[in-house]
Order: structure tokens, then sequence, then C-alpha cells
């Protein structure tokens, strides 16, 4: 899938066969020399793919073929990989540190919903899956192990297509390219078992869909599409339970990582648990101590201006931040 990202660079650590450590990057050239790894539709997270559990010279290697300093967005703190590139690291300094949800996924999904909502909202949740039956029939599948994938992404891209991200031309159906790493990377990780998916019909037609990558013990949820026609039953909430309830089935599954940005509206009232996760610069002996710092500087004023026209903007426009 990294590999199918438009105009980013994988950067890789060569092992016999496949990569052992990889991350798609972006080049960066003023004022300053450095790498970003690539936040995309494709790829929401800076953290490199392992193929096995990454070792401090692994990372060395990594920050050593950039040869300039790497910028990593949203990796996850105390995560293997997190850790194999701070130790591996001559140089480091952290721009940001946030929190996004999680689903610590222990006991049964039926403890936890009584858990995790009052009476009131359980309720509410209820009535509303009660009403969205009522329009019609309503059917959830799961992608089966060795099923047909193409009727599950199909439905995605649809979903995606029609809603808000179609409107501004941000859903991956606009670029082909954005299709093709969907298509090749969720077909590669279904034939080894790696893909999770959900989709809810009524009436035949797709009105809300979602995948996660399983990864031992923890799951990652990818995108959600929903047809925003039934917005007021929020199929967007029902298929997150949805796959809540599939999660909690799921042997070996400890964790669940949202993927989300930080206090998304939605995820965050449903998942309470919380990873920490950082964005921050690393590289290796190759680069100066002057010239880290200098792009460092740099990076803060641009998060620190970046921050301050975003406050002004919501607050003339009378939005809330999100």
């Amino acid at each position: 899938m990294m590999a199918q990202v438009p105009g980013a660079e994988l950067l890789s650590v060569p092992d016999i066969g496949l990569p052992r450590l990889a991350v798609a990057v972006e080049a960066r050239k003023l004022p300053f020399r450095y790498h970003e790894s690539w936040i995309t539709p494709l790829t929401s997270t800076g953290l490199p793919t392992a193929s096995s559990m990454p070792s401090t010279q692994d990372a060395v290697a990594l920050l050593e073929r950039a040869s300039t300093p790497i910028v990593f967005r949203a990796l996850p703190e105390g995560h293997p990989t997190t850790d194999a590139l701070l130790a591996a690291a001559t140089h480091h300094h952290f721009l940001n540190r946030w929190q996004r949800a999680a689903l610590h996924v222990t006991g049964s999904y039926d403890d936890w919903l009584m858990q995790n909502f009052d009476h009131k909202r359980r309720k509410e949740l209820k009535r509303l899956r009660a009403r969205l039956s009522e329009q019609g029939t309503l059917v959830v599948s799961h992608l089966q192990p060795g099923g047909d994938l193409g009727p599950f992404i199909k439905a995605f891209l649809d979903l995606e297509a029609k809603g808000w991200k179609g409107k501004r031309g941000t859903a991956i159906e606009n670029d082909p390219r954005l299709v093709k790493g969907l298509e090749q990377g969720l077909a590669g990780l279904h034939r080894s078992g790696n893909v999770r998916f959900w989709m809810m019909q009524l009436d035949g037609k797709p009105i809300a869909a979602l995948f996660a990558l399983i990864d031992g013990e923890e799951a990652t949820l990818g995108k959600i599409a929903h047809d925003e026609t039934w917005a007021k039953f929020s199929p967007g909430v029902q298929i997150i339970l949805e796959a809540t309830e599939a999660l909690f089935a799921e042997e070996g599954v400890s964790l669940a990582d949202s993927n989300a940005i930080p206090d998304h509206p939605m995820i965050n009232r449903i998942w309470r648990d919380r990873i920490t996760c950082v964005d921050v610069v690393l590289a290796g002996p190759s680069v100066t101590a002057a010239s880290f710092n200098g792009l460092t500087r740099f990076l803060g004023m641009k998060h620190a201006t970046r921050s301050l026209l975003k406050r002004t903007f919501l607050r003339l426009t009378g939005r809330k931040q999100s």
C-alpha cells in the first residue's frame, strides 16, 4: 500500500525478499533539507511498517538511508517501532504530543457496552438501530477469510465519494493512483489474513463500510464511510459498534487503534481509551547538531503559526475545533 502512495518515496531497510522496515516519505528542500512521513488516505500514520520486531540497528539503518532528518507524524508512544527509532536517533526533538481514541479489548462486548455507556445512551443506540431497521431490510456483512474483497472495497469507495470528501475532491476515488494503492494493498493483506471489513446494507444498497488491519495483538482501523442520507440514524456509529463487537470476538487481539485525528467528534465518544501519539524529528549521526537545531526551530515556528491561523479562523467563523 505504501509503495502506491502517489509521489512518495518508499524509504526502507532492505532484507531478503521484503524490507524489514519501511515508511512512505516526502522529500522537502526549502529552507532545510529533510524528509517527512507522508500522511495520505492510504498512510494516515507515520509509523514505519516492520516485517518483524524492529531492532535499534534496523532503525539506525533507516535514519542513515535518509541522510537527512525525518519528521515522523503520529507515532504511538511506547510502540516497539517508536522505541527503536528513538533509541537509534542521534538527535531528536518532539514537535507535538496528543491523544487519539483506542479500545482495550478485554472481557466481553456486552460488559464493555454496559460499562461504556449509561442506560440512556444504550437505549438511544438501540432505538436508532431499530428505526434504521424499519426503513428496509438491514444486513451487515463481514468479509470472510478467502472471501471476495471486491464488493467491500467498491462499497467503501462509492460511499466516500458520495459524501463530503467527494464534494471537496479529497475522496480516494478522485485519484486513480490512490484507488489502485488501496485495492492492491488490501488485496495483499487479505491474502495473508490481515484484513477485516464490515459493510452495512439497506435493501441491498451499502450505507456504511469500515475496514481494519490486524497485526498480531493489535488492530488498526482504516477509513470509515457512510451514506449521509441516513445520517439521522447514525450509520457510522452503527458500523463502529459492529466492528467493536467483532474485535471482542477476535482471538488474540488486545488493543484496537482508531487511527483517528485528535478529539475526533464521533470515535472519541465511543472508544474511551487513549493512545498517546507524538510528532517527532529524528536524525542519525550524519546530520550535524547545528543543521538539526535550525530545522527544529523552523518547524516549531511553522507549527505555532499554523495553530494561530487555525484558532483565528475558527473564532472568526464561529466554528468549534474538532
